[in-house]
Formats: C-alpha cells, sequence, structure tokens
C-alpha cells in the first residue's frame, strides 16, 4: 500500500490500529489500549513524502528509525487516542504497513502470554530494554510490547 496523501496517512493509521487490535485479539484474545504507532515507508519517495506530511501534524520527538511526532491532535479511531507517530525508514525486512506499541504491564504480559504463543510472540532483547514481538504470516502489521527503557 503506497501512500500518498495525509489523508490515506489517516486511514493507514487507522488501519493499523484496527488490524493490531485483531492480531492480539487471535493470539491471546484481549485488546490493548495504543498509543504509539509506526507507518513503514517501502521506498525512498514514499518516506520522503510522508516525512513531509508528519511535520505538519505534530512535532519532533525521540526519533528512532524514521522521524516520530508528539501530534498536535490526537487520532481517535477504535476507541483510541494515537498520540505519537512514527514514519520508518524503508526496511526490507519490514513490509508491512506499520506496528504499534500496546500499552499493557510487560512483566504480566510476558509471564502470561511468552512461552503460551511460542509461533507468534518473539522476544526481542535490546541492550537497554526488551520487546515481544506479535505476528501472524495473515496479518499486514506487526505490534509490540516494550519493557520499560532503562
Amino acid at each position: 500500500m503506497k501512500i500518498q496523501d495525509g489523508q490515506e496517512l489517516l486511514s493507514a493509521v487507522c488501519n493499523v490500529v484496527e488490524q493490531t487490535s485483531l492480531l492480539a485479539e487471535k493470539i491471546v484474545g484481549k485488546r490493548f489500549p495504543i498509543k504509539s504507532l509506526t507507518i513503514f515507508s517501502h521506498n525512498e519517495g514514499e518516506f520522503e513524502k510522508l516525512k513531509g506530511i508528519l511535520t505538519t501534524l505534530g512535532s519532533p520527538y525521540n526519533e528512532n528509525n524514521g522521524p516520530r511526532v508528539i501530534l498536535y491532535e490526537p487520532i481517535r479511531t477504535n476507541g483510541n487516542a494515537i498520540t505519537h507517530l512514527r514514519i520508518r525508514k524503508p526496511d526490507p525486512e519490514r513490509p508491512q504497513v506499520g506496528c504499534n506499541d500496546f500499552e499493557t504491564d510487560y512483566e504480566s504480559f510476558k509471564s502470561q502470554y511468552l512461552e503460551k504463543y511460542p509461533d507468534n510472540l518473539k522476544l526481542i532483547q535490546r541492550p537497554e530494554y526488551e520487546m515481544i514481538e506479535l505476528s501472524d504470516p495473515t496479518f499486514d502489521v506487526l505490534a509490540y510490547v516494550v519493557s520499560t527503557k532503562t
């Protein structure tokens, strides 16, 4: 899905929220709140276009793998208020539409679900934090539950 303008970006955000919520429901039987979301760009042209749109929607915040903003106005969709939006740099390992971070207690989620769903949950360890990736090949999105960064 190639995003051409602000309306299509908003549509992609709403799609990621809905699809990641369905993903979590399919894997662990629950939905979780979402505040932070990332849209994946798939080539340099799309990345530049989306970066330009993003700068009109919020103020820069904590860049990581692409620009991220705190939105001037939250995007309210599917019972969530998205307050942080990132555009990820093109990455051939990320063909999906996007991903989000679920707002839930990391340690509880890890102890309750990680070993129970090994086909769909993957532990990713970083030097300063860890996260659990939720995925399913029938979904065009990824989702994460992230530990508190130290």
